[in-house]
């Protein structure tokens, strides 16, 4: 599953056209299920059951967001909370296993994310709370893959698409790779 979280997707450069690439790719398989959060609840009124029974049929779940003031979109840490809390408070240990990857894009570069720089933190450290709730879902975390606005070279647009479509295949890629080692 490809959850996305961006509150502004129409206007969005970078993950719109990640959204746009993995589609893409994904056509006539079928296999990565795309969820845009914001589209399917704009009213923040996130239907748990729903979540559940997809969740239940998938292996791997990309979160891919904006990276915004050093978290994630509220509506993301809304889903994470009632989907996740339900299934923890009910005993299901049915994520146990599955495999979750972090997909982040900023305006920063990565460079900028560490003890004394601008940023001051790494993007790992930020994204603890990420990895802490697969921790405890038993899940297997992937890290994250993490593509900067600052990268993308403003006058040549084609340069521009072929990043993002990198970004994009760097993730079908860890997908595909995860599951069939831990498949074997």
């Amino acid at each position: 599953m490809f959850l996305v979280a961006h509150p502004n997707i129409k206007k969005s450069i970078l993950n719109k056209k990640i959204v746009k690439r993995i589609h893409d790719k994904n056509k006539g398989e079928e296999k990565i299920i795309i969820r845009n959060l914001y589209n399917i609840y704009p009213d923040f009124k996130v239907k748990v059951n729903e979540e559940i029974k997809i969740l239940f049929n998938v292996e791997f779940i990309v979160f891919q967001f904006p990276f915004y003031w050093y978290s994630y979109p509220s509506l993301l840490k809304e889903w994470k909370d009632k989907v996740f809390t339900k299934l923890y408070n009910d005993g299901k240990n049915f994520l146990s296993g599955k495999h979750l990857l972090v997909s982040i894009t900023s305006g920063a570069e990565e460079n900028s994310f560490h003890a004394g720089s601008r940023n001051n933190f790494t993007i790992d450290e930020f994204l603890r709370p990420i990895q802490q709730t697969a921790f405890v879902l038993n899940m297997i975390y992937h890290g994250y893959v993490h593509i900067s606005m600052n990268s993308l070279n403003n006058n040549d647009i084609k340069n521009h698409s072929y990043v993002l479509e990198k970004h994009a295949d760097k993730i079908i890629f860890k997908i595909n790779q995860y599951l069939s080692f831990y498949k074997n």
